[in-house]
């Protein structure tokens, strides 16, 4: 039976594309001209065949099969013309969120030993693009500006002008951004990313707070029926309301958002969103029944213990109902209420019930209701370590405020 190989091997055959030519290789001048050549293109084709389909590191032992055919190309055969799209095949498939510095290496390498071939922009670009994912918008922005001058020729030109501006939105520049996106649907009035120019628009003039002019930007789009930005832009609409205060209007666009896009992250956003909004507008019971909804339908959302905290907040600051904003934290100690934190991140999740258990003593504390001593007792009990923000509360409770607590609540 064979077995897979060892992650490690993987690699070190990764690494070894990064370590540089080895000396098995030699100029086509030290050969036969055709002989090299044909050596390199069947290699190349040995390759290509064994990938088909595209390996990956989901499958260790081909993919280390792949690496190695890639290589022999590489190492064989360096001043083919497959050397490069060799080298780019290892390169486009490594994690760069997980693997950066290798696949930055072997893009790197494409450039310096061959900057004058077809995969140079493509290597460029591709760096560009990791970095923008790992939020690194200045030296994205570095890359896309010497793509731009570089390879003013390049089918990739376009996308990289909208890179860079997107880029230059990230960084906060939102004139520049502005500009360059103008420029940009002037440029290419045929692109099929003018929805993408126009989203953006919006979402500059939603962060300078030209509500009007965003809105307009969205429903633009809404009505050209984009498949990709039309979800986010109805909800974008309820946002700039919210941020402009027009609590009512932010709740139609929400509703909105649901009816129409169901199955969106928007539609569980917004579901969430129409309680906070019902708060401002001090329609109390219309929040509490939209976030215990948004609870329900969305169970393992993000947004779900920030909601049980603020509906607990809504009972007792809003409504004056003890009983029910106690009931509200007790699910969230007891994780009747399911955290997604708690799964994902074991601390956050941890202080999200302690902080649930010190308010319920805190409502009966500030009550004069002896019945925080017991709910002190139990915050200790339940969660002995402190709250990973030192300034927290719950984090001056200890044994002898308890006992100084009993005291007063017996005299």
């Amino acid at each position: 039976m064979k077995q897979a190989m060892p992650v490690l091997s993987i690699a070190l055959i990764v690494l070894a594309f990064v370590a540089g030519r080895t000396t098995s290789g030699g100029g086509a001048g030290e050969r036969d001209y055709q002989g090299y050549y044909m050596g390199a293109a069947e290699a190349y084709d040995i390759a290509v065949r064994t990938d088909s389909p595209p390996a990956d590191a989901s499958d260790p032992e081909r993919w280390a099969q792949v690496l190695a055919l890639y290589r022999r190309v590489f190492d064989n055969y360096p001043d083919s013309e497959y050397a490069d799209d060799a080298l780019f095949a290892v390169a486009a498939r490594i994690d760069v969120q997980d693997q950066a510095d290798t696949a930055f290496a072997l893009y790197r390498r494409i450039l310096n030993d061959y900057p004058d071939c077809a995969r140079a922009p493509d290597a460029l670009n591709a760096i560009g693009v990791a970095l923008f994912q790992r939020a690194e918008y200045d030296r994205a922005l570095v890359l896309f500006d010497r793509f731009l001058r570089e390879y003013p020729s390049s089918a990739l030109y376009e996308d990289v002008s909208l890179s860079h501006a997107v880029c230059q939105l990230k960084r906060g520049a939102y004139d520049s951004a502005l500009t360059e996106l103008e420029t940009f649907t002037e440029r290419f009035p045929l692109t099929d990313k003018l929805p993408a120019a126009m989203f953006y628009r919006g979402v500059i003039f939603h962060e300078r707070q030209e509500f009007d002019l965003a809105r307009s930007q969205f429903r633009n789009l809404i009505e050209i029926a984009d498949p990709e930005y039309a979800p986010a832009s109805q909800f974008n609409i309820g946002q700039t309301y919210f941020d402009e205060r027009g609590f009512a209007s932010a709740i139609e666009a929400y509703e909105q958002t649901m009816e129409l896009y169901p199955d969106t992250e928007f539609a569980e956003e917004s579901a969430f969103r129409i309680g906070w909004a019902a708060e401002r507008l001090q329609e109390y019971e219309r929040a509490v029944t939209a976030l215990r909804a948004a609870i329900a339908k969305h169970p393992n959302s993000k947004n779900t213990p920030a909601a049980q905290v603020f509906m607990a907040r809504i009972y007792l600051d809003g409504l004056d109902d003890m009983d029910s904003a106690i009931a509200a934290y007790r699910e969230i100690v007891n994780e009747t209420i399911r955290i997604a934190s708690i799964e994902t991140d074991e601390r956050s999740g941890y202080d999200v019930r302690r902080n649930a258990q010190y308010r319920i003593a805190k409502i009966y504390q500030d009550r004069d209701d002896p019945r925080a001593v017991a709910e002190y007792e139990s915050l200790l009990k339940m969660f002995p370590e402190e709250h990973s923000n030192p300034s927290h509360g719950s984090n001056e409770i200890d044994e002898a405020y308890i006992l100084e607590l009993r005291a007063d609540s017996a005299a």
